[in-house]
């Protein structure tokens, strides 16, 4: 474990630019897995320590971030502080509502509710409020068109839980926020946030044959869809009542070695292998990255206990997860015990508190 003392989370962050830029990641998205889990404050640190080294940087937000109190729980919130020359994109609401002045750059064409959607840079230092698309593929086409105009990092601040942006089509690399609001109990926390990661972890299908198959299918549009070993397949409807039936059928003259799901998967398709283990014992669930996983952390370790083979066909390079102790309905947890308590539980992802100075 690190403390770094009074260093305001400086050297924790250094190590963040220093893996950015040894492993050429473009673009990074910060996650966060509830209101007040401490994601814009991660995000501010990442800022400033790409600042204080000069770093080019674009930043944008799948929600709204910026703004001085919440709209829903009307509590403070972290504000965005940029420094002159720094590209973000914005909608036009936010660049006439901004107190610093924005250049224009270039008109994304792509609209939002605050209005047309442009790539700015800011001519003064300051406080910023940001609101960019709530839409992932948008961002993806604009967080290239951030780095054809010149930014060596694109900085993507996420809305609740909006795993989709941690997409590896979208950012090259992702941090997890997690923190005390989750729930009243550490130990609830710790769970939630290890189902969260392990489903971001995954792992990518080992089988190179059946991965060329799958992808070969999939780009035909026969999705979601069943690969037998033979290399016969069967559409699978997004109705689960009706590819469940699909794939009792299949098993009666198949050994499936991968059902593969183009699309969400949500708690119905992994109660029907935990329901039907003994005959998928052998079968391995392939999904496209696992952002696409979408159930509540109780049926995820029953999947996982149950049956748990399950691959990618694009992982997600998450590169850290930041904790925050305290939440902002009045109670906190030991800054030392929680991040200590993820850091066991989650193994082989560096854990950082920025505001304890602590990273494990």
């Amino acid at each position: 474990m690190i403390k770094p003392g009074n260093t305001s989370g400086k050297a924790l962050f250094i190590m963040f630019l220093d893996v950015i830029t040894k492993r050429g990641y473009e673009s990074i998205s910060f996650v966060g897995m509830a209101k007040n889990a401490g994601k814009t404050t991660a995000f501010n640190f990442l800022l400033k320590e790409c600042f204080q080294n000069q770093y080019p940087i674009g930043i944008a937000s799948l929600g709204r971030d910026g703004e001085k109190r919440d709209v829903i729980f009307n509590f403070e919130k972290p504000s965005i502080w940029i420094e002159a020359g720094t590209m973000a994109a914005v909608a036009m609401e936010t660049i006439t509502e901004n107190s610093i002045p924005l250049e224009i750059l270039e008109d994304t064409g792509y609209s939002s509710p605050l209005g047309q959607i442009y790539i700015t840079r800011a001519k003064k230092s300051g406080y910023l409020e940001i609101a960019t698309t709530p839409s992932a593929q948008r961002m993806k086409n604009i967080v290239k068109l951030m780095k054809s105009l010149g930014a060596r990092l694109v900085v993507v601040d996420g809305a609740i839980d909006r795993v989709s942006l941690a997409a590896p089509e979208i950012t090259d690399c992702t941090i997890l926020a997690t923190g005390a609001a989750l729930h009243t109990n550490m130990e609830t926390v710790v769970r939630k946030t290890a189902a969260r990661v392990q489903q971001l972890t995954l792992p990518m299908l080992k089988d190179s044959d059946g991965l060329l198959a799958i992808e070969k299918k999939s780009s035909s549009g026969q999705w979601p869809l069943i690969m037998g070993d033979n290399g016969t397949h069967a559409i699978m409807h997004k109705n689960f009542l009706v590819y469940e039936r699909q794939l009792l059928s299949f098993l009666n003259n198949h050994e499936l070695k991968y059902v593969y799901i183009n699309g969400a998967v949500l708690e119905g398709l992994l109660n029907f292998f935990i329901n039907n283990r003994k005959l998928l014992q052998n079968t391995t669930l392939v999904i496209n990255n696992g952002a696409k996983v979408l159930v509540d952390y109780v049926i995820w370790e029953r999947y996982m206990k149950y049956h748990g083979s399950i691959s990618v066909i694009k992982p997600i390079n998450l590169m850290t997860i930041t904790c925050n102790p305290t939440s902002h309905k009045g109670y906190a947890f030991s800054p030392e015990e929680f991040a200590g308590c993820l850091a066991d539980r989650i193994g082989t992802i560096r854990v950082i508190d920025v505001v304890a100075g602590i990273c494990i």
